[in-house]
């Protein structure tokens, strides 16, 4: 899906189209109405059966009442399957329409970010598809039973207003009580699963340095805070749901109460009494279970602001694309006063950084650790926007480039090769969650790839080659870290059937994890590269591949200390390293003197 085809989502579609929400009330008419037959039949038995003693009325009461009552259940089941389903509906258009989202978020926010939208999304499906949705629905109905309950005498109205009044009450302090709690349980739960995270990243270290027992206790004990905190928010709620429910016993007994006054007084019927407390009891059901629900509600609630925003996003997202597609790049590539910070508070990891590299270059990027040399290269990919400034393609900002189009066109090795499951031939075709084998023409430039990359042999060694299976399930295969950064390699490399070579590849730390035949295979592939004119940026600290290189880029705390041919930047490191040598003597003997 291109990021400019995906549908943006807005909070109007959490309720029914007018058309649908008209079909919604028809159907809880028709369902309420037909709840009322039962009703006027208790009505009718007591005022009627009861003191003519007509077994033929009963009779005619009772059918009428079961036929209603089926004729409920069909409506009822009906529209309680049709909220399901366009509950199911929703699910399925925001994930569809926040995709493109969490794919065009930056690396490292994408995960989380995923798992929140998840949550919001079930929680709000929960609310469409649940109780509580139908209980809004049938809140005008409330009031028609008030007025019904009314109708039959006035002190029996008074009674059905103060309980409806005294529920809504409940309601509002429900969400008095509820709100600042909930926010409480809710980071301490996010917290306490992040750390969760954290920590299993780091099981071996643990294991390694004999830690478990001390970070389990200290697990324990966030994530028994949370637990503490999330019950505390629980409380209330289960604690205002059954005060809801007792406070509906206890208006029905004063109803059936200030009914048999009645009675006594002769200014209503036993049926009055009977059906004004059936009557009351519908009418405060939908606020019992708004009541009951009101958690759900402020979790729904809290959902449908972060999807709101994410729509936003979305938005915004969908129209930085570009609408022009430009050709692909040949490779020649300008960096011009380029600036990257993570945050508005936080100092720059690159700032004012600019030099330009002709089509078929290869470019060296070293520099000390936290210099920013990755940072660089996941600009150089694509992955990261830049702060201020820009990266240029054959002078055109990267960000002008339609994604794909680009993507064809640059290949990328990031530090930390990622694998997905599937086979080896589907990781370097690039194709995710592949269900169909691979063309003729794909695997061609699978094969193709994998020569380049001198990764080959390698793949064709293993049992099943490049059918070999990846991933996480008992019959895949695990890879060394050298293996799995020869295969990025050439997926990095792999030119899509139909589209010309990567004109652009970026490569971070491409030989950090591999032996004295892949240090080969990877010198002999920029050999490859140089003559078939593909830019190449790689980071490194090895003196033997910055001999590959026709440019040096030396970073120093996120600025160019030094750039220019290879030979030129090595004479300066040359002079630099006379100079730190000749300065180590002196301040040695100054601080003899000192002392």
């Amino acid at each position: 899906m291109r990021f400019a085809d995906a549908r943006p989502t807005t909070s109007s579609t959490i309720w029914p189209a007018p058309a649908e929400l008209a079909g919604s009330l028809v159907a809880s008419t028709v369902v309420h109405l037909l709840l009322l037959v039962p009703t006027l039949v208790t009505l009718q038995i007591y005022d009627r059966v009861l003191t003519s003693r007509s077994h033929e009325t009963l009779l005619m009461l009772l059918v009428a009442a079961a036929l209603s009552l089926v004729g409920w259940w069909v409506v009822e089941t009906a529209r309680v399957r049709w909220h399901a389903a366009r509950a199911a509906g929703l699910d399925a258009h925001l994930t569809d329409a926040l995709m493109p989202l969490i794919v065009g978020t930056q690396a490292g926010q994408s995960g989380d970010m995923a798992q929140q939208l998840w949550r919001d999304i079930a929680t709000l499906r929960g609310f469409v598809g649940g109780p509580a949705m139908l209980a809004v629905i049938d809140l005008p109905w409330c009031l028609v039973y008030l007025c019904l309950v009314a109708a039959f005498h006035p002190m029996l109205g008074i009674v059905a207003l103060v309980g409806m009044l005294l529920l809504v009450a409940l309601a509002w302090l429900a969400d008095w009580r509820l709100r600042r709690i909930s926010a409480e349980a809710e980071h301490a739960q996010s917290r306490a699963q992040d750390k969760s995270s954290e920590i299993a990243t780091f099981a071996e270290v643990l294991q390694a340095h004999g830690q478990q027992i001390h970070v389990c206790a200290s697990l324990g004990r966030i994530r028994s805070t949370a637990s503490d905190l999330r019950l505390a928010a629980e409380l209330p709620g289960h604690n205002l749901k059954n005060f809801g429910k007792l406070a509906r016993h206890v208006l029905q007994l004063a109803m059936l109460a200030v009914g048999a006054w009645l009675v006594l007084r002769g200014e209503a019927t036993g049926g009055v009494m009977i059906a004004g407390s059936i009557l009351l009891g519908k009418a405060l059901m939908p606020l019992e279970v708004l009541i009951g629900s009101w958690k759900h509600q402020l979790e729904t609630r809290k959902a449908l602001k972060r999807l709101r925003q994410a729509a936003a996003a979305q938005v915004q997202l969908a129209k930085d694309q570009p609408q022009t597609r430009l050709p692909s790049s040949r490779g020649g590539l300008q960096v011009v006063q380029l600036a990257v910070r993570h945050a508005a508070n936080e100092a720059a990891i690159l700032h004012n950084l600019g030099f330009e590299l002709p089509c078929g270059a290869a470019l060296a990027v070293l520099g000390g650790s936290g210099s920013g040399k990755s940072t660089l290269a996941r600009v150089l990919a694509g992955v990261l926007p830049a702060t201020h400034g820009e990266a240029r393609l054959d002078g055109a900002a990267i960000e002008q480039y339609e994604q794909e189009s680009r993507g064809r066109s640059t290949g990328y090795l990031p530090q930390e090769v990622m694998l997905h499951s599937g086979t080896i031939a589907h990781n370097i075709a690039r194709l995710w969650q592949p269900r169909d084998a691979l063309t003729a023409e794909q695997s061609e430039a699978v094969i193709a790839a994998a020569r380049r990359a001198g990764a080959h042999d390698l793949i064709t060694s293993l049992p099943n080659g490049y059918d070999t299976m990846l991933g996480n399930a008992r019959d895949t295969r695990v890879l060394s870290g050298g293996q799995r950064q020869r295969i990025g390699l050439a997926r990095a490399l792999y030119a899509t059937p139909g589209a010309a070579r990567p004109s652009l590849v970026v490569l971070d730390e491409p030989n950090s994890q591999l032996d004295a035949e892949g240090d080969a295979a990877l010198e002999r592939c920029l050999q490859l590269l140089g003559q078939e004119r593909t830019t190449v940026v790689f980071i490194t600290h090895r003196p033997q591949l910055i001999e590959m290189a026709s440019h040096v880029l030396v970073l120093r705390a996120g600025t160019v200390e030094q750039f220019g041919p290879r030979e030129q930047v090595r004479q300066w490191m040359a002079r630099r390293n006379e100079a730190r040598s000749a300065a180590a003597p002196r301040a040695s003997v100054e601080q003899e003197a000192v002392r």
